[in-house]
This record gives C-alpha cells, sequence and structure tokens, in this order.
C-alpha cells in the first residue's frame, strides 16, 4: 500500500491507499472515486467553520463551537450491539461541560475510548460540535475530537485537518465517515502539482487567475472564505471554458460550409396552409417565423433552437418552416421522443394538412416490417415529403432523398449527439437545416449554456382565446367530487400518479392499484381508463383514441402524458402527490386541460409538510408563467436535476452553478472566442490539454472532426 504522499501515483487504484482496502474501494466507488486523482475532483459541498473558541463559561447554547478543555472524568455506556455512549466532562479556567458522543463498541473505533483502559493522567483536547440543553443542563453533542500535542497542546498534522480551521464536508455513502474521506483527500493532495492545467497560462495570465494546482489544494482546504470562493471560481471557470469552447466548434463546424440547398418563397403550400387554420398567427409566432425563414435562407445551414411555453404555438410554426421546404422540393422530419407525442403530430398534420398535396407518413418502432418498409422506400424514393417519427428515424435503414429541414421537438429529451445524427440524414453539403423545440422555457443564461450551439427564438405570447387555468391545492375528496362534477357535465378529466405500481419503499398512490379500486368505488359509474410506459404500443393508442373520441370520461396515467395529448374537452387534471414531481412538470401536466374555450381546472393533492412542497404548491398555484416556473424549479431542484441524464452530451458540472455563474459563463465564452480566433484548430502545444479535455468529455466522431 502507498503510505506516504511520495509514493502516491496518480492512477493507483483507491483501494492500495494506506487505510482504504476492497470493502472502503467499493464505497469510494458509489462517489465515482475509483484511483487517487478522483480523489482531488470529489469536491466538498459544503464548508464549516471550526475555527470559533469559546470558553465554557461563555459558550453560547445552539451554536457549534470549538472547546478546549482537560478530561476530568470519562464514562462508556454500551447502548446496544454495535453503539455505544461515550460521556467525558471537560474542564478549563472558566467551568466544567459534559460531552457526549455515540459511537461502535469496540473502543478502537475512538481516541476517548481508546484511553479508558490506560487513563493515568488527565489529557487536554480540543472538541467541537453543538452546546444543546440535556437532562443534566448543558452538554456539548461532539461531532469531533482529538487530544492534544503536549507540552505546548497542539494538533497532530493528521487532526488538523479536521479541527481548528474551515473544514470541508462531503457526501458520503452509508459506511464510510467523511472524517475517512477528508484524510484522504489530504494525503492525496500533493498530487495537485501533477494536475493538468487545461486553461492555457497565457489566458490565465491575461485575466489574472491562479495556478490550477492552488485551486485544486484551497477548494478543500481553504484558510478563508475568500480563498475557497476564488478557487471554486477557477475550477468552474475551467468547466465553463470546456463547455463553450465545444459549442464555439460545434457552431462553427456548422457554418464551414455553405448548404447545397436553397429556398424561395413561393407560396403556392404556405398561402393555403395559412388561410385554413382557422385562426390568425400570433404577433409572437410571425416574429419567429420570419427569423426561421431568415435563417433558412442564408447560405449557410439554420441551427435554432424554438422555445414556448405550453400552448403558444410552437408546432405550426415548425410546420410553416417544413412547408417552406417542401415547397422548394425538399424533405423535412420531425423527431418527438415518444410515440406518443408523434402520434400527436400525425393528428395534427392531418388537421391541417389535409387540404393540401403534401404525403406525409409517421415512422415508429410499433409499425408491421410490411408497412415499415414502404414508408422508407418511399422516403427515400422521395414521394413522402413530410416524415414524423421517434428515435428511429436516425436508424441507418432510414434514408432521405433530400432531407432540406430536420425538426426535434422536446429538445431537452434528446442531445447534441441525436441532433447531429439526423443532421447526417441531409445529402449534399452543410447538411440540413435543424430547428430544435423545448416546451420547456428556461432563463436566457441557461438556455445559452445548454444549447449554446443554437441561435434562440423565444414564443413569449400565448394565442388568444387559451382559457387561463385555475389551479388549486385540494384534499383527495374534493379532487374526486370534482371529476364526478365534470363528467356530469359531458366533460373529460385526468388523474396523474407517480408510480405505476405500489412501492414497497414509497408510500404513493399508484396507477394501476388506484385505477381498479377507484373505478370500483367513487368513479364505478364513470368510464376509466388507464395508462403508463409498461403498456404496449397498441393499448396505449387504443386507450388514447377512446379518450380522444370522448369514449372515456377519465384517463389515470402516469407523467407519460406531460406532452403529446390534446383533448379540447379535457377540462380537469388532478395530479395525486403533487410534492413529488418537479416544478417544469407540474407545469406541463397542467398543460394538457385549457386546450379549448372551455374553462379548466388543475387539482394538486399534496403532502406540504415540508418548506420544499410548499414552495412547489405555492409556485403552482401563483403563476401559468413557465419561465418564472422554470427558474423557481431551477432554484429548487437545481441544474443537474432537472437535467438529468437526458441531456446527452453536456456535461453536468461538479463546481459550476449555471444561474448563480452567470458572469463566469459570460467570460468562459469570451475567452472560447478569443482562444478560437488565434488558434482555431487547437494545434499549439499551450492548447493541447484543453483539445484533450475536449475529446474526453465529448465524443469525437460528432464533435471534433474539424478541429485536426
Amino acid at each position: 500500500m502507498a503510505d506516504s504522499p511520495s509514493e502516491i501515483k496518480k492512477d493507483v487504484p483507491i483501494q492500495y491507499l494506506k487505510g482504504v482496502g476492497p470493502a472502503r474501494a467499493k464505497l469510494l466507488a458509489r462517489l465515482g472515486i475509483e484511483s487517487a486523482k478522483d480523489l482531488l475532483t470529489t469536491f466538498p459541498r459544503d464548508w464549516q467553520d471550526r475555527r470559533r473558541r469559546f470558553s465554557i463559561r461563555d459558550a453560547p447554547l445552539g451554536d457549534k463551537i470549538t472547546l478546549i478543555g482537560k478530561v476530568t472524568k470519562v464514562r462508556y455506556t454500551s447502548l446496544r450491539r454495535n453503539l455505544g455512549m461515550v460521556t467525558a466532562f471537560l474542564q478549563d479556567a472558566s467551568g466544567t461541560v459534559k460531552t457526549v458522543w455515540f459511537k461502535k463498541t469496540n473502543p478502537r473505533y475512538d481516541v476517548f475510548a481508546s484511553l479508558l483502559p490506560t487513563l493515568q493522567s488527565l489529557p487536554t483536547v480540543m472538541v467541537f460540535g453543538a452546546l444543546e440543553l440535556g437532562i443534566e443542563g448543558r452538554q456539548l453533542r461532539v461531532e469531533e475530537m482529538a487530544v492534544l500535542t503536549p507540552p505546548f497542546d497542539t494538533l497532530s498534522p493528521e487532526d488538523a485537518h479536521h479541527l481548528d480551521r474551515l473544514v470541508p464536508l462531503y457526501s458520503v455513502p452509508e459506511g464510510l465517515q467523511e472524517r475517512q474521506v477528508r484524510s484522504l483527500i489530504a494525503r492525496v493532495l500533493p498530487l495537485a502539482s501533477q494536475s493538468p492545467r487545461v486553461i492555457p497560462a497565457w489566458l490565465a495570465k491575461n485575466r489574472q487567475w491562479p495556478e490550477k494546482s492552488w485551486a485544486l489544494r484551497k477548494i478543500h482546504f481553504p484558510d478563508t472564505l475568500l480563498e475557497k470562493e476564488r478557487a471554486r471560481e477557477y475550477l468552474a471557470q475551467e468547466e465553463f471554458l470546456i463547455l463553450e469552447t465545444a459549442l464555439a466548434i460545434l457552431r462553427r463546424s456548422v457554418k464551414l460550409r455553405p448548404k447545397s440547398h436553397s429556398y424561395q418563397l413561393f407560396r403556392h403550400l404556405l398561402t393555403p396552409f395559412r388561410e385554413h387554420l382557422g385562426f390568425v398567427f400570433t404577433d409572437a409566432q410571425k416574429r419567429v417565423i420570419r427569423e426561421i425563414f431568415d435563417d433558412l435562407m442564408s447560405p449557410f445551414p439554420m441551427n435554432r433552437l424554438l422555445q414556448g411555453d405550453v400552448g403558444s404555438g410552437k408546432t405550426v410554426v415548425a410546420l410553416s418552416a417544413m412547408l417552406l421546404a417542401v415547397e422548394n422540393g425538399g424533405q423535412a422530419a420531425l423527431m418527438a421522443p415518444t410515440e406518443i407525442l408523434a402520434e400527436q403530430h400525425a393528428l395534427t398534420f392531418q388537421k391541417f394538412l389535409g387540404h393540401l398535396p403534401v404525403r406525409w407518413a409517421v415512422v415508429t418502432g410499433r409499425q408491421t416490417p410490411a408497412q415499415r418498409k414502404k414508408i422508407i422506400r418511399d422516403i427515400q424514393g422521395g414521394e413522402i415529403s413530410l416524415v414524423i417519427g421517434t428515435h428511429a428515424l436516425i436508424q441507418k435503414s432510414v434514408v432521405f432523398k433530400n432531407l432540406m429541414l430536420a425538426v426535434v421537438d422536446e429538445q431537452h429529451r434528446f442531445g447534441v449527439e441525436h441532433r447531429s445524427l439526423l443532421r447526417q440524414k441531409g445529402g449534399g453539403s452543410g447538411g440540413p437545416d435543424v430547428l430544435v423545440m423545448t416546451a420547456t422555457p428556461i432563463p436566457r443564461t441557461l438556455a445559452l449554456t445548454l444549447y449554446g450551439d443554437l441561435d434562440v427564438s423565444t414564443l413569449d405570447q400565448l394565442p388568444p382565446g387559451r382559457t387561463p387555468i385555475t389551479t388549486q391545492h385540494v384534499q383527495e375528496t374534493q379532487a374526486y367530487q370534482a371529476v364526478l362534477e365534470q363528467a356530469a357535465q359531458g366533460r373529460q378529466a385526468y388523474m396523474v400518479f407517480p408510480l405505476v405500481e405500489e412501492s414497497s419503499k414509497l408510500e404513493l398512490k399508484a396507477t394501476v392499484q388506484e385505477a381498479q379500486a377507484l373505478s370500483q368505488s367513487v368513479f364505478r359509474r364513470l368510464r376509466v381508463g388507464v395508462l403508463h410506459g409498461q403498456l404496449r404500443a397498441p393499448e396505449k393508442e387504443a386507450t388514447l383514441e377512446k379518450f380522444r373520441k370522448g369514449n372515456l370520461d377519465l384517463l389515470m396515467a402516469t407523467s407519460i402524458i406531460e406532452v403529446g395529448i390534446d383533448v379540447p374537452n379535457a377540462t380537469l387534471m388532478v395530479i395525486q402527490h403533487a410534492e413529488r414531481f418537479g416544478l417544469a412538470t407540474l407545469h406541463q401536466l397542467r398543460g394538457r386541460v385549457g386546450r379549448g374555450a372551455l374553462p379548466s381546472i388543475c387539482l394538486l393533492i399534496a403532502d406540504t409538510r415540508t418548506a420544499e412542497a410548499q414552495r412547489r404548491i405555492q409556485v403552482m398555484t401563483e403563476t401559468q408563467n413557465g419561465f418564472r416556473i422554470s427558474e423557481e424549479d431551477l432554484a429548487l431542484r437545481g441544474p443537474g436535476e432537472i437535467l438529468g441524464a437526458v441531456q446527452h452530451g453536456l456535461p453536468l458540472f461538479k463546481v459550476g452553478h449555471v444561474l448563480k455563474d452567470a458572469g463566469l459563463i459570460q467570460t468562459a465564452r469570451q475567452c472560447a472566442a478569443e482562444l478560437l480566433h488565434q488558434d482555431p484548430e487547437l494545434k499549439r502545444p499551450e492548447h493541447a490539454l484543453l483539445k484533450a479535455a475536449l475529446q474526453k468529455m465529448y465524443a469525437p466522431k460528432w464533435f471534433l472532426g474539424s478541429t485536426g
């Protein structure tokens, strides 16, 4: 095992570090720690100031403080197997206080307990913990302690990492102690000097940024809060620079070669399409259509994000662009994340294109081989001009004759990689124009971070005639009564649950069991359908078709209906365990009602015992503004949880925060532009580490082909 820092190598497996071994190595692997160097980038979740010292007499109740004193008495009590309580009385010149803490029964696990058999003198100790009122008066619940070394009562080098300083706190799995992780990180800290500096030296010098080795040391063990923040900002800046350089390269790669196709405004499809819509475009839709058309008519491929709130009319905007492609002799494809959403788009196409001489088709996984083969053959031959599909569209078997425009719906469920694969379906130089859409509007800073390779268009206006949705937090019985009342008026309702089947770990109502129980009791006179992701595609579609046609009064479902359902007669949404859903999902679910002119209601059944749940329900009942809801969702859950693993190809930042660090993101964008202006191919030696980081983080086949 590696016993000293000089013996530690960056890539040594974590289990061979002194004090780790196979069992702890498995626990550390849960944190993503598999080698010594991984410890360096396991960053603290917080820092705790353990420098506040008090005399025993002046120590304030309720605070976490540090005390120093002599041990006058130690008592060990066994509470149950593998757990005991140590009680020690601490004395200084001002008085005495009892300290308590809980430890495993084996004395070797605790330094105080190890003193018990041989306690000859009165050791001086330093303890840290919360001072509280116990049965016998004031007592300190100990979190950390150390026996001080005579004659000057100093901390040992090991204990100095845990006491009398700003102490880093880490998230650790059960079975590990923070102290153990902290000690391991302190042991490998010398490796910081070997860590590759991704930010080029000339750029760091121009911006007066510190050394990376300094930042890595100070992010873990800062001497001041200012040092901690400066170290965090440097490491966040590195994360943002990698991302912004990547996005800048991707933007450039799209614009490297002019597209081989071009557009003119013939209007032989667009004019009758607009005249038969049955409504007039909003000013926002007109503005966005102009932005998209201007982009399409430019010599370089379009790469644009269209974001808009639920019901803002994104689909007809996208359809306008797709018809422009067809007018110019090309094909257009729309890729949706689910079969339900693809089928909903098909209904929209049927509604708006029925009078036009345009042939379109749907490609999903539920078609028979014969159906699929014929559609694919007609797409390749150019007989089909407009194509709707799921991930099936990016399979090798789907070949377009002349794909001019690719539209990706619900972009947050795909990623950069999927966009690239769809772009490769276009023939000629430059590839097709790409329009990506999302009904989860996000603040501009986050949009620029996540979709920095795209130009952004925003639909910030709802079409006239959309009835505001009343949102209320109610009891279960009130919600059930509302369902019955809506059904009595000939209207339909949704009821959404967070689980498909009951979980033994979570006391949540589940779709299948609850639908069965309620359909036999409260809703026995109603026609009830069930919809969830585990059903086979034909069953899903059959249930949805019944609901669309009004043959079901109530649809009980999971959040599978979050997008892709448009039933104007559905006027009531009931969400069970609303506190279990993110705000963005709640807003999307609410958007399933209010699709027509009828007054609509969203009822939230929620356990609001936590402050976060209360805030979530408050936001939903106060506003229907998707942008505000998105900001609140980010504030409550953080970008990592919201993005999860669905935004493929983009990193989840370890240190940076996309909302709080807006200034750092802007700086990173400027630095990326400066870098690529000086060295477009990143060929200079001083840029080699940045290029290596890009190649490691992003798949070279879709991303770095242009960098040599």
